[in-house]
């Protein structure tokens, strides 16, 4: 546990600095049906990638969001069709960051001064650019109706930073980080 600790502590202060914002808690969220769909979700994915595609199909993202929703996501996942309350700029499904920072954006602070975020497993697979208008991702192969669609929709298709998914199963929330800002002293 240390170790996990220790690396998600990292992962989550390269991009939002420790004189600003202090830990207070890392949870590890344990959900056995979620984990269980996620895995199968995992397999399947694999078994259609080939080669070094799927040593990419798996990703540790941020998410950030508000105490009241922590409960929810916990039992019963990301839920991409409650999309749209910060944004829908590459597509109507959950969004991932692969920057703190950017998720901290989302994460509405408690009325104690809690700040909440996951760390999600995500499952990327094939990827495109996304837009405001797509609720699922669209096909590999435009114009046939045999196509398989993409997994996954990006802001970057060469250097993408956020990922849309429109499946449930193709997350699991690892982690919440809780977190509040350092009183600065003068």
């Amino acid at each position: 546990e240390d170790k996990s600790y220790r690396t998600i502590y990292n992962l989550f202060h390269k991009t939002v600095p420790e004189t600003k914002y202090k830990i207070l808690k890392i949870l590890r969220v344990q959900n056995q049906f979620l984990w269980e769909k996620y895995k199968r979700k995992k397999e399947y994915m694999s078994k259609k990638m080939c080669g070094l595609d799927r040593i990419m199909n798996e990703r540790h993202l941020f998410h950030g969001t508000s105490q009241d929703v922590v409960d929810g996501i916990c039992k019963h996942n990301f839920d991409p069709r409650v999309c749209g309350k910060h944004a829908t700029m590459f597509g109507q499904g959950s969004y991932f960051a692969r920057k703190a920072s950017y998720s901290h954006n989302f994460s509405k602070r408690s009325p104690k001064g809690v700040h909440f975020m996951f760390l999600a497993k995500v499952l990327t697979g094939r990827y495109t650019v996304g837009n405001h208008t797509m609720r699922r991702p669209p096909p590999v192969e435009p114009g046939s109706v045999t196509s398989d669609l993409y997994d996954s929709c990006v802001d970057n298709y060469f250097e993408p930073q956020i990922f849309v998914i429109f499946n449930d199963d193709q997350s699991y929330p690892y982690f919440i980080i809780q977190y509040e800002e350092v009183s600065s002293t003068v």
